[in-house]
C-alpha cells in the first residue's frame, strides 16, 4: 500500500512539474507525452523487429524465428494500447471519476489477455512450418504435416482454454463456480453433441495413431471412401476423391471401420492368368521357364518377394499358366506401364515356342460311319434336286396359266351324268 500511494505522489509531481514547464495543464500534457513515446516506441518496434525477423529465417534454428514473428505485432498493439489506457486514466483521475481506473484496469488486462492469444496463434503457425519445413541450415529431421499440426492444435487449445479461464477470473467469475458449472455443463453438452465429441477424440486419435497422414491415398470398402487426404480437422477429415469432388468425412468413422493405405505399399502385385492352346500341351513346360527367367532377370521385379510361374489347371479351352510376382514401383501409372511391358515379352516367348493363345472355341464330333466329306455332298445333290424340282413346278405352273380354256360342250354334260 505504502509503493502504490509513493508512486501516485510521485506520478502527481511529475505532472504538475511537466505542466509548469510547458505552460499546459499536466492531465493533457502528460497524456500527449505518453503518447508521444508511443509513437517513438511503436516505430523502432517496428523497424527493429522487421529487420531481425529477416535475419532470422536464415538460422539454423526453428525456434527463434516463429517466437518474433509471433510477438511482432501483439507487442506493437500492446503499446498502443496501454498508452491510451494510461492516458485515459490520467484524465479520469483529473476529473476524479474513480470507477473509470478500475474499467480500465480490467478491460486493460482483458485485451492483454486477447493479443498473448493472437501472438499465440501467430506463434503456432509459423512454428508447424518450421517444423514440417526446417530452415537449409538445420540439422533436424522434418516433422511430418500431420504430427505438426496435431502438435500445434493441441498446445493452440490448452493456451485458448487457460486464456479463457484466467479471462473469467478477471471478471469476478470464481474458479468452484466455473468448475461446477463446467461440470454440470459438460454432461449436459456431452449428451446434446455426443457426435461432436465423439468426431473430436476420433480426430485426436487419427493425430496420434496416424493411420494415415495428409496426401496419403486412402479407401475403405465398408463405407466407400477412396481418394487422397487433404485435411485432417478435428471433426472432419476432407478426401479428394478420383472423380474430383472432396468428400468430408467424420472422424467418428474411422475407428469403427478399416481404412486401407495403398500410398504406404513396399510393391505391387503382378497376378495374370495366361491360356494356351490344348494343341500346345507339349511346350508348356519350355513355356513357363523361359516366362520365370523373364521375371527374374527383369529390373523393375522385386527378387526379395515371391516370383512364381506354373501351369495349374485344364481350362476349359485352354492350359492355364498363373503369373505372380511383385514390382518395385508403387505408382499406380507407372506400375501399369511395367505391367504392359511384360505381358508383351511374354507374348514374344509364346510365339518363339510356336505355340498360340487360346481363344474360347467348341469342336462338333461327328457319330461314326458318318464322313463329313459325304455329308456335304449329299446336302448339295439335294439342294440341288429342290433347286430343280422347283424349276420344273415353276415351268408347269406357267404352262397351265397359259393354257386355253374351252366352253362346255354337251359331251362335258353327259360325261358329267355318267359320272355321276
Amino acid at each position: 500500500m505504502e509503493i502504490s500511494d509513493s508512486a501516485t505522489h510521485l506520478f502527481s509531481q511529475s505532472q504538475d512539474a511537466l505542466g509548469q514547464w510547458l505552460h499546459i495543464p499536466g492531465w493533457i500534457a502528460l497524456p500527449a507525452l505518453i503518447l508521444l513515446a508511443a509513437v517513438i516506441i511503436d516505430l523502432v518496434l517496428h523497424f527493429t523487429l522487421n529487420r531481425m525477423e529477416r535475419r532470422l529465417c536464415d538460422s539454423p534454428r526453428r525456434w527463434d524465428d516463429p517466437i518474433l514473428h509471433g510477438l511482432r505485432l501483439p507487442l506493437r498493439w500492446w503499446v498502443w494500447i496501454t498508452a491510451l489506457m494510461v492516458g485515459l486514466g490520467i484524465i479520469g483521475a483529473h476529473f476524479e471519476i474513480e470507477r473509470l481506473t478500475a474499467v480500465l484496469s480490467r478491460l486493460g488486462a482483458l485485451i492483454t489477455l486477447l493479443l498473448v492469444g493472437w501472438g499465440g496463434i501467430r506463434l503456432f503457425r509459423r512454428l508447424e512450418q518450421r517444423l514440417v519445413f526446417p530452415p537449409v541450415k538445420c540439422h533436424a529431421k522434418p516433422v511430418d504435416p500431420t504430427s505438426a499440426s496435431a502438435l500445434t492444435k493441441i498446445v493452440g487449445a490448452v493456451l485458448i482454454v487457460t486464456l479463457l479461464l484466467i479471462g473469467l477470473q478477471i471478471l469476478g467469475v470464481s474458479m468452484s463456480s466455473i468448475l461446477a458449472m463446467g461440470g454440470f455443463g459438460g454432461l449436459v453438452i456431452g449428451f446434446a453433441a455426443r457426435d461432436v465429441i465423439a468426431n473430436f477424440f476420433g480426430g485426436m486419435v487419427v493425430h496420434l495413431d496416424k493411420p494415415f497422414v495428409v496426401g496419403d491415398w486412402i479407401r475403405s470398402p465398408e463405407r466407400q471412401i477412396e481418394g487422397i487426404v487433404e485435411d485432417i480437422g478435428w471433426r472432419l477429415t476432407t478426401v479428394r476423391t478420383f472423380a474430383g469432388p472432396p468428400l468430408y468425412v467424420p472422424n467418428a468413422w474411422f475407428s469403427q471401420i478399416s481404412v486401407e493405405t495403398p500410398t504406404r505399399m513396399v510393391s505391387r502385385r503382378l497376378w495374370e492368368t495366361i491360356g494356351i492352346r490344348y494343341q500346345d500341351i507339349g511346350k508348356i513346360e519350355n513355356i513357363t521357364h523361359d516366362i520365370r527367367d523373364l521375371l527374374q532377370q527383369h529390373e523393375e521385379i522385386n527378387q526379395d518377394e515371391l516370383i512364381t510361374v506354373n501351369f495349374v489347371t485344364y481350362g476349359q479351352y485352354s492350359l492355364d499358366i498363373m503369373i505372380y510376382a511383385f514390382t518395385r514401383e508403387t505408382d499406380w501409372q507407372r506400375f501399369h506401364e511395367i505391367k504392359q511391358g511384360i505381358l508383351l515379352k511374354i507374348r514374344d516367348i509364346i510365339d518363339q515356342h510356336g505355340a498360340c493363345l487360346a481363344l474360347p472355341t467348341s469342336r462338333l464330333y461327328l457319330p461314326e460311319g458318318l464322313d463329313r466329306e459325304d455329308g456335304e455332298r449329299g446336302g448339295t445333290r439335294v439342294h440341288r434336286e429342290r433347286e430343280s424340282g422347283d424349276d420344273n413346278g415353276a415351268s408347269r405352273s406357267s404352262g397351265d396359266r397359259h393354257r386355253p380354256s374351252r366352253a362346255p360342250g354337251p359331251s362335258d354334260d353327259s360325261e358329267g351324268e355318267g359320272d355321276a
